[in-house]
């Protein structure tokens, strides 16, 4: 018996999710190319759930608190990240490669993809062709495809990231029972401890999202983003989910997400 039900609306909402017209990468990256990389902070809201472990987790949530470049803000609105240079090379330091500073940029709510995809972070390389790791489709590839680089994976022809465009002139990107290892992990909530006093440890110098679990497992998994470039929804099932049945092994998880320009 799960603890919580799932409204009707989220438990029909795989049989409802958009489609587009199958394409490849070239034909989505000339779409992103045109998608202006000026700065832009909305609010924004997310509304989903996760049905994980026999639990359903629900959120609806608005992001609009000032997000800060020196440390995390709980309920952040939008901010294209920041330099983190323990994780960055000495060139990238010296600030010859600023895609470094996408890795710190808003996430989803569970899967932790890319907000937004402008020109300038949806694919970065260097002078070796390599694809640098924080850029928007390096991230989205790693979710939907990461086991294909296991050791002893097998690499199933379903381990690909597919391509659509979308009707209304947006673009997603799909896996079909693709083999992945992902992290579920509410990262854009940081708990705000004057409204949650059992948090008091809580360290905004070393922020932990309040729920993170790794799942390695086949999935059903969709990003869709609108011709701006903005994510509206995220959607992930395991290969066999079935809402009726109370499995730990099965996971299947839904976030939609609205902007408020000010």
């Amino acid at each position: 018996m799960k603890i919580k039900k799932l409204p009707l609306l989220f438990v029909f909402s795989f049989a409802l999710m958009s489609c587009g017209k199958a394409t490849g990468f070239n034909d989505v990256k000339k779409v992103v190319d045109e998608i202006s990389s000026a700065p832009l902070f909305p609010y924004y809201r997310v509304a989903g759930y996760l049905d994980f472990n026999n639990e359903v987790m629900t959120v609806d949530a608005t992001f609009d608190k000032t997000p800060s470049t020196d440390t995390f803000v709980p309920y952040a609105r939008y901010n294209d990240g920041f330099y983190c240079p323990s994780a960055s090379t000495a060139e990238s330091a010296e600030g010859k490669d600023n895609t470094m500073i996408y890795m710190m940029a808003s996430r989803s709510y569970w899967l932790r993809a890319p907000l937004r995809l402008t020109k300038d972070n949806f694919y970065r390389v260097d002078e070796k062709g390599k694809e640098n790791k924080t850029c928007g489709h390096y991230i989205l590839e790693h979710i939907i495809t990461s086991y294909i680089d296991e050791p002893g994976a097998i690499n199933p022809s379903s381990n690909k990231m597919k391509y659509e465009i979308l009707d209304n002139g947006g673009f997603a990107f799909v896996g079909e029972e693709s083999h992945t290892i992902f992290r579920i992990d509410n990262y854009p909530y940081y708990p705000d401890v004057a409204t949650h006093p059992e948090l008091d440890e809580w360290d905004p110098d070393f922020p932990l999202p309040c729920y993170a679990n790794q799942v390695n497992a086949k999935v059903y998994v969709r990003f869709e983003y609108n011709k701006d470039g903005w994510l509206v929804k995220e959607s992930l099932r395991t290969a066999d989910y079935d809402y009726q049945k109370a499995s730990a092994a099965q996971v299947a998880l839904e976030s939609t997400y609205s902007y408020k320009f000010e």
